[in-house]
């Protein structure tokens, strides 16, 4: 077994599990639960797990990238131009290392600045949401759904590689 090639695949995938199950989890059970609180106690909790988040993410998902590019290149298939562009396997590659550098400025460059609005949108005197809270939650669901679907795609694309594609 070529020990190096298990430990940046060991590392990629772990990693990337914490990326993707990150934001994942966050859309299916974090936000979900946090809704059943209080207005201002959704803000302070969420403004919390963002900015933990942001500090995690900023490092793992460069490494990811990283760690696909290794494994790819000097520890994979994918030698030249060549075997980039005109193999199957190098294609699937391109689209996933592409869409994950999107995914990861996506995140880095919309989403922070959305959620960042929304922890800091006015509540009316009552606690209840105002108009730009109501706004600003309306979009930083929409930028998550379409963090998502990046997500979905390199995903995919790490399970069609596995089968040669």
């Amino acid at each position: 077994m070529d020990w190096l090639v298990f430990t940046v695949q060991w590392l990629h995938v772990l990693l990337a599990i914490l990326w993707f199950g990150y934001s994942l989890s966050l859309a299916t059970i974090t936000i979900p639960a946090l809704s059943k609180l209080p207005l201002i106690r959704q803000q302070e909790i969420g403004a919390q797990l963002g900015e933990r988040g942001l500090r995690v993410i900023d490092v793992v998902g460069p490494t990811v990238i990283i760690l696909g590019v290794i494994r790819g290149t000097l520890l994979g298939s994918i030698h030249d131009l060549n075997d980039l562009v005109e193999t199957a396997y190098g294609l699937t590659w391109l689209v996933a290392l592409v869409v994950a550098i999107a995914t990861f400025l996506w995140g880095r460059y919309v989403i922070v600045p959305a959620t960042r609005t929304l922890a800091r949108a006015p509540l009316t005197p009552e606690g209840a949401a105002t108009p730009e809270l109501e706004a600003a939650l309306a979009r930083a669901k929409l930028v998550t759904v379409l963090e998502l679907a990046g997500f979905m795609v390199v995903f995919t694309s790490m399970i069609l590689m596995r089968f040669g594609l």
